[in-house]
């Protein structure tokens, strides 16, 4: 009994550190209320679109098919346990997401960390590239958008490093898990 009490315990504390990892941000039209809101539609133009800029061989449409199973029921799932019942005709909200891929990098250069003006007398050198990590990144945008504005009155966004070497039921429990951090932020809705 103890030993599945640790694994539980293991398994736990990994899916903290992997929630940390991913950075969350919302930005909102203060001006839009959401109260007395109750339905929501998938966009007209579509559920989602995936956007990709990492090699000359990228496959959107392949890539969608693997996110589209996950991102789906999950903004179904979170959007009616926030009090929203989806509807294919008018509807008080639209969501559209998208899936963007590109690659970032991070570098350090010879002199980075020394101070401007060191004390104990440095000889002057030119900064050189030392290190240098090139990877690919990920956002997953879910767009709430008015009909009734025809404007986009809420955006949340959530981004992390692609980890190429994870297995494919990891990466969609991580994006399971960046569509429910990302609508929770979304404003409470009054009945």
């Amino acid at each position: 009994m103890s030993g599945a009490l640790i694994a539980i315990a293991c398994t736990a504390g990994t899916i903290a550190i992997e929630a940390a990892k991913t950075d969350i941000t919302v930005d909102a039209d203060k001006t839009f209320s959401f109260a007395g809101l109750r339905s929501w539609a998938w966009h007209p133009e579509g559920a989602g679109d995936v956007r990709m800029a990492i090699s000359a061989r990228d496959d959107p449409a392949r890539v969608a098919a693997r996110v589209d199973p996950v991102i789906v029921p999950a903004v179904e799932r979170e959007m009616r346990a926030r009090g929203f019942t989806q509807t294919t005709g008018a509807a008080d909200l639209y969501v559209h997401y998208y899936v963007l891929a590109t690659v970032n990098q991070d570098s350090q250069y010879l002199g980075q960390f020394v101070a401007p003006v060191p004390e104990w007398g440095l000889p002057p050198f030119a900064p050189v590239t030392t290190a240098l990590s090139i990877y690919p990144v990920g956002t997953l945008i879910i767009d709430l958008t008015s009909p009734t504005r025809q404007a986009i009155v809420w955006r949340g966004a959530a981004k992390r490093k692609i980890d190429i070497e994870r297995p494919d039921e990891e990466r969609r429990a991580v994006l399971d898990r960046a569509v429910r951090d990302l609508l929770k932020k979304i404003p409470a809705v009054r009945k």
